[in-house]
Parts: C-alpha cells; structure tokens; sequence
C-alpha cells in the first residue's frame, strides 16, 4: 500500500519565503519614513521589534500548519485550513495596506481580523491538536497586542486610503 503524501519542512520553508517576498516587495519605499513619522503610543515597541516577533510568529506558524496539513483524520480540518488561508491572507495585505496605501484605519482592520482568525484556529485546534494550538497562542496574543496600537495609531494619525474614500465620496 502506498504511503500518502505528507508536507514536509521544505515545503513550509518555500511557502514561508514566498509570502515573506510578497510582504517584502509590497511595501513602499519610504516605509521605514512613514513608521517613524507616525505619531505612536508611548507602549509602541521599537521598530526593530516586528520582524523579530513576526519571524518568529511565522515560524511557529508554518510549523502549525504542518500539523493541520499532514492530519487528514482531523473533522474540522478544512475549517482549519480555511481560517489559515484566510490569515496568511490578512498576513499578505497588512503591508500594502498599511505602508503602501498609508492607511492605520486598513491596518487595524486587517490585524483585527488576524487576531480573530488565529483565535478561532486556536479555539478549534485546543480539541484535536493542543501542540498546534499552542503554537499559534503567541500570534493571537501579539494581534491583541497589535491591535491596542492599531487602535491608538489610526485615531492619532492621518490616514491617506481613509481620506481619498472620503473625498471620492465613499462616506
């Protein structure tokens, strides 16, 4: 009997490098300028921080994923699956939304909605695969915390997405 397929660690890897690239390259080129220009709460980490964090988020990330590919007896894995396509979705986006578009209101929104999805992935995995589960507990905790200064940053700050909808007549 043939063995099924199993993701492997490469396959991560390369999944990891390709949305990595796709953040990378959809920012803009004064990225760095805007952070530092934007009027940030006294709590806001300094900007070294983030890719720290999020290489690390990342990785344990993949990691999970792993599991919940290679687990084909789980019942709620393709809910699963779908909640982590749609979070390394809102992964993808945060960096032309918020650096690209200028827009903290765009931002906050889509680390919400990753906070909400990694909560619900780990509500889920808590039953099936609690190693999974706790390896995707510090993404749903760093969306909260990120998402206290999304809030902060899009009420102190202009916001260029926000303010062409409003002129466009969009509300």
């Amino acid at each position: 009997m043939a063995e099924s397929f199993r993701f492997k660690t490469w396959h991560a890897a390369a999944f990891l490098a390709g949305i990595s690239a796709v953040s990378a390259f959809s920012s803009s080129k004064d990225a760095r300028t805007y952070w530092q220009g934007l009027n940030k709460p006294a709590r806001a980490p300094p900007a070294w921080v983030f890719p720290t964090v999020w290489t690390g988020l990342n990785l344990l990330q993949v990691w999970a994923d792993l599991r919940i590919l290679n687990n084909r007896e789980t019942p709620v894995r393709n809910t699963l699956l779908g909640l982590r396509a749609v979070n390394w979705l809102l992964y993808a986006v945060f960096t032309p939304a918020f650096f690209r578009a200028k827009s903290p209101v765009a931002g906050e929104a889509i680390t919400l909605a990753e906070g909400v999805t990694a909560g619900a992935t780990v509500a889920l995995l808590a039953r099936t695969d609690p190693l999974a589960a706790a390896a995707l507990t510090p993404l749903t905790l760093w969306t909260a915390y990120a998402s206290l200064l999304g809030a902060d940053l899009a009420s102190k700050n202009s916001d260029r997405l926000v303010d062409q909808l409003r002129w466009d007549g969009a509300f």
